[in-house]
C-alpha cells in the first residue's frame, strides 16, 4: 500500500500542500505554535497498520458525533504500562499526575467512562493495563445515552471483546528507571467454537519499583517584603508495586441472532511506600517537625462484571441491556514519626484506613430502526454508589500535652448515592450530506451522608440535558465537512468534598498547606456547551481539523482558605460562574504528501489552547481548577523495512500561574516530554520492542504563593522534583 501512494498522480502531491498550509495557518492560533502527533501504527507489517488506521478515520468521519477512537495498536505502540502516559499523545488530551484532562480540566470536568459507564469513586485511571483495554473513545460533546456529567468531555474506557479466531500471545518484559528494575509480563488467550461460544482472557502481571527526592523550599516575608523565615525540606522516598490484573470475557452467541455477553475485571495490588524528610532552617524558626519519617502500605482490590444481552425483535429493533457491578477496597496502614527540634522523643501517628466503594448498574437501551436513513432509541441508565470508609488514628506524645500522652480519633461514614437516568434520542440522515442527532436526558441524583461524627446529610438535584449535534458534508467535495454541536452538562459534587470531615496534615500546617474539610451543602455546577469543527480527509491516513468550543458554566466549585484555632483549613463551596473556550488542531498524513520521493514517515501533529475566566476570583490568571493552557504534540512512525519500524512523539504540556483565589495563587512549570520506540519483527508471531520514556527527564517545578491583605505578609512554597527517564525492553510472542 506503500508503493501504490508514491505512484500517485501530482495533484495528490498538491493535497498534501494542501496539509502543509492547513498546518502552517492553525499554527498561528496557537501561541506559541507546537504541535505534537499521536503515532498509529501496528507492530506488525506496513498492510496491518493501513488498514486499521483507516478503520479509525472512518469511524470519525462518518459518525455523526463528535468522537476520536483510539485504536488497540496506538494504545500498545510505545510499550507504555500506564494508559495515562498513552493518552497524553491524543489530540487535546493532558494529564496532570495520572489524571486525564479534556480541555485542561480535570477534578471531575471531564468524565471517566468504563464499558460506557462512570466509574466509582476509588478508581484510578492507571489500574488499568492498556493490555487489557481494546479501546479508547474520546468524546468532546454529550450524548444522550450516556452520562450527562462530562463538562469538558468524556473519555469512554472499553475493555477487550471476544475474538473472532483462536489467539495466544505472550509478552515479557523489564523496565528501568532512576537504578530501580520494574518487570512486567502479560498473555491473551482468544478462541471461537461451534456451538457459538467465543471467550478471551487477558492477564498482566507488574512488579515496579520507582522513588524521588523532591526538595522544598519555604519563605515567609513580613509586611515589608523581608524574609522572616526561609527553610527547606529534602525529602526522599521509595514505592513500590505489585500488581495482577486479568479481564475474562465470555460471548454467547444465541439463536434468531441473540447474544449474551459476560465481561469480568480483577485488579489487586499491593504497595509500600518509606521515606524520611530533613529540614534545613536557614532563618527565623524550623516546622514543627523538622526531622521526620513515615512508611505507608495499602492493598487495593478492584473488581467489575458486567452481564450483557442483545435480544433482536425484528429487522428494525434491537433491545440492549446490561446488568454490572463495580467493587472496589483499600485498606491502607500509614506511620509517621515526627522529632520537634531539640527532642529526642518522637510525635508518632499512625492512621489505618479502610474503604470500600460498591456500584449497582442497570442500563438499557431499545433501538427502533425506521429505515436505513432514519432511527429512534429510548432508555434508562441508573444505579447505586456506595462509600463506606472507616479510619483509626492514633497520636502518642500529643504536642501541647504532657509528655507520653496520647490521642484517639475514631472516624466513619457512608454516602449512598443513587442515580437515575431516561433518554430518548432520534438519529437522522437526512441526505447524504447531512447527518443530525438530536437527544434529551434527565438525570436525578440523591446523596445521602451518614457518619459517627457528622451529622446526616441529604441532597437531591436533578438535570435535564438536551443535546443536538449535526454534520454536514460541504458541497462539491467529498472530503470537506462541518461539524456542530450544543448540549447541557453538569458536574456533581465529589463524595470527599460532600463529607464535612476534617482530612489533617502531619507537619507544617500553613496556608499553603492546609488541613481539607468537605462541604454537605455543595450543589451541581451547570453547564451550556457549544462544539463546531471542520474537518479534511485527503485519504484513509490523511486528515485535517480544526475546532472550537465554548462553556459557560455556573454554581463554580471554589475554595476558600480560612483559619480556625490557629490552624488553616481549605473547605469547597459554590461560587460564581466560568467561562472555557478554546481551540484544536489535528492533522495526521504521510511525508510522501509533500514529498514523492519521502521515505516512508508518517507524521502526527495535534495542539489544543485552552482559556477560562472565573468570575469571582480577581484576575489575571484567575483560570479555572488550574487549566492546563496548551498541549501539543509532534510524532514520527517510520517504516525502515518490513521488519523494522521505529517512532517518537514530542509533548508540550504548559501551565504557569493561576491565581485560584484572592489570597492563593499556583504555578507549575512547563512539561516537555520525549518518547520513542523501536520495533524489530524477528520472524512471524515474535517481536522485540525498545522504548524510551521522557528522555528529557526534565524536573517539574510547582509552587504556591498566600498574600495576606491586611498584614502584607506573604509565604511562597516551591518543590522541586527531579525528571527520571525509563528504559523498557518487551519481548512478543505468538504462542
Amino acid at each position: 500500500m506503500r508503493l501504490r501512494l508514491a505512484g500517485q498522480t501530482p495533484s495528490r502531491v498538491v493535497n498534501g500542500g494542501r496539509i502543509a498550509l492547513f498546518a502552517v495557518l492553525a499554527g498561528h492560533a496557537f501561541v506559541p505554535a507546537y504541535a505534537g502527533t499521536d503515532p498509529q501504527e501496528q507492530q506488525g507489517s506496513v498492510q496491518t497498520v493501513e488498514v486499521a488506521a483507516s478503520a479509525s478515520e472512518n469511524q470519525r468521519r462518518d459518525a455523526n458525533v463528535a468522537r476520536l477512537v483510539v485504536g488497540r495498536e496506538q494504545l500498545l505502540q510505545f510499550g507504555d504500562t500506564s494508559l495515562s502516559d498513552v493518552l497524553k499523545r491524543q489530540p487535546g488530551v493532558s494529564v496532570v499526575g495520572n489524571e486525564l484532562r479534556l480541555r485542561g480540566l480535570g477534578n471531575g470536568y471531564t468524565q471517566i467512562l468504563l464499558n460506557g459507564d462512570p466509574v466509582a469513586p476509588g478508581f484510578t485511571i492507571d489500574s488499568l493495563s492498556p493490555e487489557l483495554i481494546e479501546r479508547v473513545e474520546i468524546l468532546r460533546s454529550q450524548t444522550a445515552d450516556s452520562s450527562a456529567q462530562g463538562i469538558a468531555g468524556s473519555i469512554n474506557i472499553v475493555l477487550r471483546k471476544g475474538i473472532h479466531s483462536a489467539q495466544k500471545n505472550g509478552k515479557a518484559g523489564i523496565t528501568e528507571s532512576g537504578g530501580h528494575w520494574s518487570p512486567q509480563a502479560s498473555l491473551e488467550l482468544a478462541d471461537k467454537f461451534d456451538n457459538g461460544l467465543s471467550y478471551s482472557l487477558n492477564l498482566a502481571v507488574i512488579r515496579s519499583h520507582s522513588g524521588a527526592e523532591p526538595v522544598t523550599s519555604e519563605r515567609i516575608n513580613d509586611a515589608a517584603g523581608n524574609p522572616a523565615i526561609l527553610r527547606a525540606f529534602h525529602e526522599h522516598y521509595q514505592f513500590d508495586t505489585d500488581k495482577i490484573s486479568v479481564a475474562p470475557r465470555l460471548v454467547w452467541a444465541l439463536p434468531a441472532g441473540d447474544q449474551l455477553a459476560w465481561q469480568n475485571w480483577l485488579d489487586y495490588s499491593r504497595s509500600h511506600m518509606a521515606g524520611a524528610n530533613t529540614e534545613t532552617t536557614l532563618q527565623g524558626s524550623s516546622s514543627d517537625y523538622p526531622q521526620n519519617d513515615y512508611r505507608f502500605a495499602a492493598d487495593i482490590l478492584s473488581w467489575r462484571s458486567d452481564l450483557s444481552w442483545m435480544h433482536r425483535f425484528n429487522a428494525g429493533m434491537k433491545l440492549d441491556t446490561r446488568l454490572g457491578g463495580q467493587y472496589n477496597q483499600r485498606n491502607s496502614d500509614y506511620y509517621f514519626d515526627g522529632f520537634p527540634a531539640g527532642i529526642s522523643t518522637p510525635f508518632i501517628r499512625n492512621v489505618v484506613s479502610d474503604a470500600i466503594d460498591q456500584n449497582l448498574i442497570s442500563s438499557g437501551k431499545l433501538l427502533y430502526r425506521l429505515n436505513e436513513l432514519h432511527s429512534l432509541a429510548f432508555g434508562w441508565d441508573g444505579g447505586l454508589i456506595r462509600r463506606s470508609e472507616q479510619r483509626l488514628q492514633y497520636d502518642r506524645n500529643v504536642p501541647d500535652n504532657p509528655a507520653g500522652s496520647a490521642g484517639f480519633l475514631d472516624e466513619n461514614y457512608r454516602a449512598d448515592v443513587r442515580r437515575l437516568a431516561l433518554f430518548a434520542q432520534d438519529e437522522w440522515e437526512f441526505s447524504p450530506r447531512w447527518q443530525a442527532y438530536m437527544g434529551l436526558r434527565w438525570e436525578g441524583l440523591r446523596t445521602v451522608i451518614t457518619g459517627r461524627t457528622i451529622t446526616e446529610t441529604q441532597t437531591r438535584s436533578s438535570v435535564f440535558s438536551p443535546v443536538f449535534q449535526t454534520l454536514w458534508k460541504l458541497p462539491g467535495t467529498e472530503k470537506d465537512q462541518l461539524r456542530f454541536a450544543i448540549s447541557r452538562t453538569y458536574k456533581a459534587p465529589e463524595t470527599r468534598n460532600l463529607v464535612p470531615r476534617r482530612y489533617t496534615v502531619n507537619n507544617d500546617n500553613n496556608p499553603n498547606n492546609s488541613d481539607f474539610q468537605g462541604n454537605p451543602h455543595l450543589l451541581p455546577e451547570l453547564a451550556w456547551g457549544v462544539d463546531v469543527a471542520y474537518e479534511y480527509y485527503f485519504s484513509a491516513q490523511a486528515m485535517f481539523s480544526l475546532a472550537a468550543f465554548l462553556r459557560r458554566i455556573q454554581n463554580v466549585t471554589t475554595y476558600t482558605l480560612f483559619q480556625q484555632d490557629g490552624i488553616w483549613i481549605t473547605t469547597p463551596d459554590n461560587r460564581g460562574r466560568a467561562q472555557v473556550y478554546g481551540l484544536e488542531m489535528d492533522s495526521r498524513f504521510p511525508l510522501i504528501f509533500w514529498f514523492s520521493q519521502a521515505p516512508a514517515i508518517d507524521v502526527r501533529i495535534n495542539a489544543a489552547r485552552n482559556w477560562s475566566r472565573l468570575d469571582s476570583v480577581p484576575g489575571p490568571d484567575n483560570r479555572l481548577n488550574n487549566q492546563v493552557p496548551l498541549t501539543a504534540n509532534l510524532g514520527l512512525d517510520y517504516r525502515r523495512s518490513e521488519t523494522h519500524t521505529l517512532g517518537m512523539n514530542f509533548n508540550l504540556q504548559t501551565a504557569g500561574r493561576v491565581q485560584g483565589s484572592a489570597v492563593l495563587s499556583t504555578y507549575k512549570s512547563v512539561s516537555r516530554t520525549l518518547d520513542w520506540y523501536s520495533l524489530w519483527k524477528l520472524r512471524k508471531g515474535t517481536q522485540i520492542r525498545l522504548s524510551v520514556s521522557n528522555a528529557l527527564h526534565q524536573p517539574v517545578i510547582s509552587g504556591q504563593t498566600y498574600f495576606d491583605p491586611e498584614t502584607q505578609a506573604s509565604m511562597q512554597r516551591t518543590t522541586r522534583t527531579p525528571g527520571q527517564s525509563s528504559v523498557k525492553l518487551v519481548w512478543e510472542q505468538a504462542l
